[in-house]
């Protein structure tokens, strides 16, 4: 079928944003979020400020789309471990879970991560986006554990979040960490964290 002009132009639109969310991504992670100017975001994308606007209404906008990006990014990645299909399923977790956390432990990601972290303190439009994220991210990995059987889900996958929140941290505080031994050393915890069985209360 061939493409009509509409789409045609939809999808020009399109690409031209994720130009301007690379570039506002790249000034929120080294000036922050309101360090960087909207002048300088067009100046990279190659166009006026004027031009700019016609793709988001303000900053606060651009700020609430780099946002919502990233954390389309993580929902992304935790739709791959509900799609889990290894022969040993556990297994298969385990390796789809060091594999985010490794990723997600890059100095880029982790400096735009914890600059949202900041702007949901000040800002409760993102602090509610986070909110809802994370509680939608908690409830599709805790129904993951569910499904296998796993004891206790959500202390499990709170005790995994857990570990997932701290490591960008500790890249950020050290960047000369050996991710990949990290992440090596990481697996057999994160498989005893999934494998333990339901310890019972003392009487």
């Amino acid at each position: 079928m061939k493409p009509t002009r509409q789409n045609t132009m939809s999808k020009k639109r399109a690409a031209m944003l994720e130009k301007i969310l690379d570039a506002a991504e790249q000034a929120f992670a080294t000036s922050g979020f309101h360090g960087a100017g909207i002048s300088g975001i067009a100046k990279t994308c190659g166009m006026s400020t004027g031009h700019l606007y016609h793709y988001v209404n303000n900053k606060e906008a651009l700020i609430e789309a780099v946002v919502q990006r990233e954390l389309g990014r993580h929902m992304k990645r935790m739709r791959e471990l509900e799609n889990v299909t290894h022969e040993n399923v556990v297994e298969g977790l385990v390796l789809n879970v060091a594999r985010t956390i490794l990723h997600e432990t890059g100095l880029f990601r982790t400096v735009l991560n914890f600059e949202t972290l900041a702007e949901g303190q000040r800002n409760p439009k993102i602090a509610e986006i986070l909110r809802q994220h994370d509680s939608e991210i908690r409830t599709r990995f805790c129904d993951v554990l569910r499904r296998l059987g796993v004891p206790s889900p959500e202390t499990r996958t709170e005790l995994i979040m857990t570990i997932y929140a701290g490591l960008p941290a500790r890249a950020l505080r050290y960047p000369e960490q050996e991710r990949g031994i990290v992440m090596e050393t990481l697996m057999p915890v994160l498989r005893n964290i999934l494998t333990a069985p339901e310890v019972s209360p003392q009487g």
